[in-house]
């Protein structure tokens, strides 16, 4: 079974100097080309992104079919995670941020081979996604957003490490660049 994307994108993006969701890259937002690519491997009822409220209209216009998720975005991304978890039925799940431009199809079928928790690595150095079995989504779902870090827990529960040839896996987007507001 393939597993599901669970894209976190409702942050307000202050280090950036706004919603990273939104911020142009290539001529089209963030999300537009996270939600492009993905579509290109997965049916869109096999994508959940997390999202703030009044983006919902836009995000609809975007993929009627995607599974939009408002959330809080005051809120942990853990917390933005949980209710993404929540949004749906539980399934083995990549998770990442939509800053994060794996555009590498290479890269997702790679782990998807795998049953066990598992994340990217270049040169030895650990990426995204990060793929996560059922077990431990649901043990997610019992931790606290306000106090707990999904880092922390998934270095603390082992994760496979599985060596891949794309260092895009290390790419995050957290330069300030021109953002077209919803």
């Amino acid at each position: 079974m393939t597993p599901r994307v669970l894209l976190l994108a409702a942050g307000h993006g202050r280090r950036a100097g706004g919603p990273k969701a939104w911020q142009e890259r290539g001529g089209k937002p963030m999300l537009a080309a996270q939600l492009e690519f993905l579509l290109t491997m997965l049916p869109p009822s096999k994508i959940t992104v997390s999202i703030q409220e009044p983006w919902l209209e836009r995000c609809l216009a975007l993929s009627p079919d995607v599974r939009w998720v408002p959330v809080n975005p005051d809120a942990s991304p853990l917390a933005s995670l949980i209710a993404l978890i929540r949004a749906g039925r539980v399934e083995r799940s990549f998770v990442y941020h939509v800053d994060m431009p794996i555009f590498d199809a290479a890269v997702f079928g790679k782990l998807a081979e795998l049953q066990c928790d598992a994340v990217p690595s270049f040169k030895n150095k650990r990426g995204h996604p990060v793929l996560l079995t059922v077990p431990t989504l649901l043990d997610i779902l019992r931790l606290n957003p306000a106090a707990d870090r999904l880092d922390e827990y998934l270095g603390r529960r082992g994760i496979e490490d599985v060596p891949v040839e794309s260092d895009l896996i290390l790419k995050n987007e957290n330069e300030p660049i021109e953002v077209n507001r919803p």
